[in-house]
């Protein structure tokens, strides 16, 4: 994943929405969103068919969370998947015991780094895993932007200031939000959509999360390059989270 940028507290109805990229190697194959089952709590989510695990997820309770990878880091050797930690995070249920999930299993198991967005209603949380700690970052801001190669704050977008000026609806916001996952870069700035050899962005998502009805929810995912594949709308899913 290389780009998340959330915004939280706007809507009473959806208080969290998510415009994201994901970058990956073209031949890594996935799965559009669908149900996923835990210990405790279920969630919607893409699915990474290498490793198994995402890298968006919006569980039963409201609570988002979003992964990046941190790209100055090399992979250790027999590190575990970081798609398992989004999972991990909702099936906690709430933000304050999905931070105690993912520092237990950061304390157990080895990790390329990473950065957690946590999201709901009340709050947005970056778990940062960039050495051997785990950093916990409670933003307090409206927005939130992160990429792996950009901490909370460091990264400035053009247009963002248009993409998060007041909108009547969600749906109207998120449309707002919607050109940024198409920013090429050029002049030094960063490029959110990439194209290379073997490597680029493969998907795109633009997320309502519902505050208390999941079959609320919003989900439009785009299952490549957001510039030239549809976006299909996957929240009629939000059913299967409380049937």
């Amino acid at each position: 994943m290389c780009l998340l940028l959330v915004l939280r507290g706007r809507f009473a109805s959806h208080p969290v929405l998510v415009a994201g990229n994901r970058d990956e190697r073209t031949d890594r194959k996935f799965s559009p969103p669908g149900l996923w089952v835990g210990q405790r709590n279920r969630a919607l989510s893409p699915k990474d068919r290498e490793k198994g695990g995402t890298w968006l997820c919006v569980g039963q309770t409201g609570l988002f969370a979003g992964i990046t990878n941190w790209s100055s880091l090399p992979n250790p050797g027999g590190a575990a998947t970081r798609g398992e930690l989004p999972h991990l995070a909702v099936d906690a249920g709430s933000i304050d015991e999905a931070i105690e999930a993912v520092a237990e299993a950061v304390a157990s198991r080895t990790y390329g780094g990473f950065q957690l967005v946590l999201a709901d209603a009340r709050r947005t949380v970056v778990l940062r895993h960039c050495d051997e700690s785990l950093q916990v970052v409670e933003w307090e801001h409206e927005a939130l932007l992160v990429t792996n190669e950009h901490a909370p704050g460091e990264l400035d977008l053009p247009g963002l200031t248009t993409a998060l000026a007041a909108r009547p609806t969600p749906q109207a916001q998120l449309d707002a939000m919607a050109p940024l996952l198409l920013l090429r870069g050029g002049n030094g700035a960063h490029a959110v959509l990439k194209r290379g050899e073997g490597y680029g962005t493969v998907s795109a998502s633009l997320i309502a999360a519902s505050a208390s009805d999941p079959r609320q929810l919003v989900w439009r995912f785009s299952a490549g390059p957001p510039d030239v594949t549809e976006f299909k709308n996957y929240g009629n899913l939000g059913s299967r989270l409380v049937d």
